[in-house]
């Protein structure tokens, strides 16, 4: 293999691309959110249908697809191990359990499964953050990583929402996928096999009556990372789907799930709208940049960087939808949660932005 294509698959060059795509899909994912409420409460428009439903299908495959396939390359390429890891997995656990607490504590009981809602972190938007605020290398990379681990938090959770599983078809997605684990290592099969099994797997668990997230990640964390000759398969299917994922697919699914009208609606208590915000921006603060600021002297970070990663990770859009879509859909809960994650997002990102660059002169200053 050349040097420069040594380059572009080793850690840090794919964390470069990888944060350059997600900082790209980030602006069409705001714009999308932006139209998306812009016509539901001016033009009064609503797009739900079966072929919606199955595009947003399509987008929390790939998505959960692609976050298999980057915490297995976390782990292959040494980033999540020792004191990274603790430190990681620390903040995750901060970042899920002060968010559901704040959550279920304040939110009216037949709301209270919309705390998968409010654990997980949006990347491409916790990426666009880390550009903005002029987060240092070190920081972007412990920021992504607790977004993974906490997108992974947000499967499991969402592996709690189905109800009454058919097992004959959760046998077949553990068979599908350990068929799949063998096969595509044996065979060297690439790309377009991974997708056709994550399609089958996505569709194998929605026929069991659970959410197709932990099937789809499943299918990317076995997916083999290391290959001494060429670059792996994890890596080149990453390469290939992620800007589709990131740039197309996700901003289609956060514009079907932002026809909210900037209201209200009848029956729907109105405060829930700011107990999501505190649950999420609040939530994160505490559990992320509290956990990082307590173990700092691990992480080789100030206490400024932290608070800034616990913002940061407050930006929850994207996943925070699906946990809305899988917890509240139909319920009169779901629109007014939904309006409480748009807030929430929008002062994460203006909170993380502020105190990235407060961080970043206070660093200089002392450098």
């Amino acid at each position: 293999m050349k040097h420069k294509e040594r380059k572009a698959y080793s850690p840090v060059g794919f964390l470069e691309r990888f944060v350059a795509v997600e900082v790209r899909a980030a602006g069409l994912i705001f714009g999308a959110a932006i139209l998306g409420v812009l016509l539901a409460t001016f033009g009064d428009f609503y797009l739900h249908n079966s072929f919606t439903e199955f595009v947003s299908e399509v987008a929390i495959g790939g998505f959960f697809l692609l976050v298999g396939l980057e915490l297995r390359r976390e782990f292959a390429s040494g980033t999540l191990s020792g004191s990274t890891l603790r430190v990681a997995l620390m903040a995750t656990a901060g970042g899920m359990l002060f968010p559901a607490l704040i959550f279920v504590s304040l939110a009216p009981t037949a709301a209270r499964d919309g705390w998968v809602a409010v654990v997980a972190t949006d990347i491409a938007i916790a990426s666009a953050v880390t550009a903005l605020g002029l987060f240092r290398n070190v920081i972007r990379a412990l920021l992504l990583t607790v977004a993974v681990l906490d997108d992974l938090g947000g499967v499991l959770a969402l592996a709690t929402t189905g109800k009454s599983p058919k097992i004959v078809y959760v046998l077949a997605v553990i068979a599908v996928v350990a068929i799949f684990a063998w096969s595509i290592r044996k065979f060297n099969f690439g790309v377009l096999y991974t997708l056709a099994t994550t399609a089958l797997v996505v569709w194998l668990m929605l026929r069991a009556g659970l959410h197709p997230s932990l099937g789809a990640f499943a299918v990317g964390f076995v997916v083999p990372h290391f290959d001494p000759d060429n670059p792996s398969v994890a890596e080149r299917v990453e390469e290939k789907i992620h800007p589709y994922v990131a740039a197309l697919l996700l901003p289609i699914f956060v514009f079907l799930h932002t026809m909210i009208p900037v209201r209200v609606p009848d029956g729907a208590p109105a405060n829930l709208i700011f107990v999501t915000i505190l649950a999420i921006v609040v939530g994160k603060a505490l559990g992320i940049g509290g956990v990082l600021v307590l173990t700092r002297k691990f992480s080789n970070i100030s206490a400024f960087e932290a608070i800034a990663v616990g913002f940061a990770a407050a930006a929850a859009l994207t996943v925070a939808l699906i946990g809305v879509d899988a917890t509240l859909v139909d319920t009169p809960y779901e629109k007014v949660v939904s309006l409480g994650i748009l807030g929430a997002t929008a002062i994460a990102v203006v909170l993380g932005v502020t105190a990235g660059r407060l961080a970043k002169a206070s660093h200089h200053d002392l450098t």
